[in-house]
C-alpha cells in the first residue's frame, strides 16, 4: 500500500473517478462530500495526504483545512479548485496547505503531488513515547528545531491512540512504557504501520538489561539508547536512519 489519502469534494463524479486511479495506483483512498464529513474521517483516522476541493457549500476547504491543521499541525493537504478565488489560495497557503493544483489537471501530477507530500513524512516524522513528560516536552522542541517533526505521549495506550490518527515513520520508544509495555506497542504499531522506518528503544542502564537487548536483537527494525539521552547522539542515529532508509540498511552499511 502506498498510503491512505482522504478526497473531499462535493463533486461526486470527480471523488469517483480520482478514487478509481489511486486505487489503481496502490493506495488506500476514503471519500468525503462535504467539509463537516471530511473533519468527522480526519479525526477517527490516520492519513499520509488529504486532497480537497477549496470551495465547497458549508465549510469550505480553507475552513476544512484549519480544523484538521488544530488536529494535527503536521496533516499534509492538497488543495484543488476549478475557480479563481484567489484570496482562498492565499488563505490555504498561509494555513499550511502542501500545494494548491487547478482543476482540471492530469492525474499524473495528482499522483505526483501526492507522492512528494507523502514522501515528506517518510523520515523525521517521529513518535516519542516516554513516561517522563519533561522528556517529551525536551524532546519534540529539540526535534522540531532540526526539522524533524515530533508527536508525543506519555504512556502505552496514548502512544497507540496516536498512532492510529498521524503519520509518522521512526518511534522513540521508553523501555518501561506504563500502561501497555515497550515491546507490546511495538508489535501493534508495526501492524498499523508496515512502513515503519525504526524503532530506537531507550532506558537507563539497568533496564536495557539482557532480555530487553535479546528482545531487541530479534525484532527487525529497532536499536537502543542509554538513557540519560545524549541529544548529539540521538540526532546523529536520526540522520543516519532516515539517509540508509532503516536501521538494518544503516547497520550494514545499506
Amino acid at each position: 500500500m502506498n498510503g491512505r489519502v482522504l478526497l473531499v469534494d462535493d463533486n461526486e463524479d470527480f471523488l469517483d473517478s480520482t478514487k478509481d486511479v489511486l486505487e489503481e495506483e496502490g493506495y488506500q483512498i476514503s471519500t468525503a462530500s462535504s467539509g463537516i464529513e471530511a473533519i468527522r474521517q480526519f479525526n477517527n483516522n490516520r492519513f499520509d495526504v488529504v486532497v480537497m476541493d477549496i470551495k465547497m457549500p458549508g465549510l469550505n476547504g480553507v475552513e476544512t483545512l484549519a480544523l484538521m491543521k488544530k488536529h494535527d499541525p503536521h496533516v499534509n493537504v492538497i488543495m484543488c479548485t476549478a475557480y479563481i478565488v484567489e484570496n482562498l489560495i492565499r488563505e490555504a497557503l498561509e494555513e499550511g496547505a502542501y500545494a494548491v493544483l487547478n482543476k482540471p489537471f492530469e492525474m499524473d501530477l495528482l499522483i505526483r503531488t501526492i507522492e512528494n507530500a507523502r514522501d515528506r513524512c517518510h523520515c523525521g516524522y517521529i513518535l516519542v513515547a516516554d513516561r517522563d513528560p519533561k522528556l517529551c516536552a525536551q524532546l519534540e522542541k529539540v526535534l522540531t528545531g532540526k526539522g524533524h517533526k515530533a508527536i508525543v505521549a506519555n504512556d502505552g495506550r496514548e502512544a497507540l491512540l496516536k498512532a492510529r490518527k498521524h503519520a509518522f515513520n521512526l518511534l522513540l520508544l521508553d523501555a518501561k512504557l506504563p500502561v501497555v509495555n515497550c515491546f507490546e506497542v511495538y508489535e501493534r504499531i508495526r501492524r498499523m504501520r508496515p512502513d515503519l522506518f525504526a524503532t530506537i528503544v531507550t532506558g537507563f542502564h539497568d533496564e536495557l538489561d539482557s532480555d530487553t537487548q535479546n528482545k531487541i536483537r530479534k525484532a527487525n527494525g529497532i536499536t537502543s539508547l542509554t538513557k540519560p539521552l545524549d541529544l548529539d547522539q540521538l540526532l546523529e542515529l536520526l540522520d543516519s536512519i532516515c539517509t540508509a532508509g532503516n536501521v538494518e540498511n544503516m547497520k550494514t552499511g545499506g
